[in-house]
């Protein structure tokens, strides 16, 4: 189904700064945090409290604080030692409630040992070549490798996460993906969506501007496997750019950066007798510009993969699931983490699904767990001399 043209034709005049994000704007004062140590194992506590005056709300029932570089870099000797503790000793810590956790399967803490952990950064330092293009984080697959490359030496400076969930595309053996229209979203979902991409200056003007300025074109990452969701995603930018006159140019502004498992491929398909690498077929509307987007895709150790991306509880997605049926009801833009905290938003998007369950409110172990996680990352770069020596988060 062809939608009509939306117009966008005073796209240079939409105010993008009246929506940014402050980056300290839900940081939780270390103080404010009740520690591990003096909470009874499995008590939990019956309401949240207001800590900032402003509606944001601090969950007594975690366990750990906020740990980004600031925070790593203000602790000391003591409090590294015991977080490194309890990170390996996640799987049998008492204040943490595993049930709370997205993927049961997962219920320890993954890089635990030096040569996963040496895999893992080999794979963020991929990002470190493209420290001059903008990035395109789409969806969460690629965020611990990416804030990873944030962190490092001789990492890159930023990056802008697009959330962007589901899809509506198939592989199709001849004529590489097939479109399901049934699937696709709806004219109203598209010009909301289209509005959030300007909002985060991820739309195809500032793209192409970017590009006409600079030369540099942006890079769309993304874990490809069929790649039927970055297909998806290229349909949407494909026809915006073609409404407002700049389809070739923008086919000439972006490359996409691809990571995945060959060897998780070999499994998906153990009777074929050769793997293609896996890639993203151009949406009609970009096929015959094709050539013009260079594509890349980089393997990476299967463990590891398993660890980082198979599972669901380093999956940030769980907690900023987008899907078109979403695009009407809330902004993922409008929180610092892309998390939703509005209950009612979260039951509007799931009655508009039809009962579909997978976007859930952030529970404390997720909380603890991707700050534990954070803390390991940043404790690694640090111990190997890797670590930037000054940084500002931009999570």
């Amino acid at each position: 189904m062809q939608i009509s043209k939306i117009q966008f034709n005073n796209i240079q005049t939409l105010n993008y700064q009246n929506n940014q994000i402050k980056n300290s704007q839900n940081t939780i004062p270390t103080s404010q945090h009740i520690k591990y140590a003096e909470i009874p194992p499995n008590f939990h506590f019956g309401t949240k409290i207001n800590f900032t005056g402003r509606g944001e709300f601090f969950d007594p029932n975690r366990t750990m604080p906020h740990i980004d570089y600031e925070e790593y870099k203000a602790m000391n000797e003591n409090a590294k030692v015991r977080y490194r503790k309890r990170y390996l000793n996640f799987d049998q810590d008492p204040y943490i409630d595993k049930e709370e956790l997205v993927d049961s399967k997962f219920r320890y803490m993954p890089l635990r040992n030096d040569r996963i952990m040496n895999e893992f950064l080999k794979t963020a330092s991929i990002y470190n070549r493209y420290k001059n293009q903008p990035i395109i984080c789409l969806g969460r697959s690629p965020k611990w490798f990416l804030n990873t490359s944030l962190w490092m030496n001789g990492g890159i400076d930023d990056y802008k996460f697009v959330a962007f969930s589901k899809y509506w595309y198939r592989p199709d053996y001849r004529e590489g993906v097939k479109r399901l229209d049934k699937s696709a979203p709806t004219e109203k979902e598209i010009i909301a969506y289209r509005k959030y991409l300007c909002r985060v200056q991820a739309d195809p003007y500032s793209i192409v501007k970017h590009h006409q300025d600079t030369g540099e074109k942006t890079v769309i990452t993304d874990y490809i496997c069929s790649g039927k969701g970055c297909t998806s995603f290229l349909e949407i930018m494909g026809d915006f750019a073609d409404d407002l006159g700049i389809l070739e140019e923008f086919s000439k502004s972006i490359q996409i950066v691809g990571i995945g498992s060959m060897e998780y491929m070999e499994d998906l398909h153990p009777d074929a007798d050769e793997i293609d690498i896996p890639t993203v077929h151009m949406p009609p509307i970009l096929k015959p510009y094709e050539k013009n987007v260079k594509q890349e895709y980089y393997d990476m150790d299967y463990i590891m993969f398993r660890e980082m991306l198979l599972n669901q509880n380093t999956n940030e997605c769980r907690s900023t699931f987008y899907p078109h049926e979403a695009w009407t009801v809330y902004k993922p833009d409008r929180f610092k983490t892309g998390l939703v905290k509005d209950m009612k938003k979260i039951k509007e998007v799931q009655e508009q699904m039809k009962g579909y369950d997978k976007i859930a409110h952030f529970t404390p172990a997720m909380f603890d767990y991707r700050n534990l996680l954070n803390f390991w990352i940043l404790d690694n770069l640090d111990q190997r001399g890797m670590l930037k020596p000054n940084h500002r988060s931009k999570m």
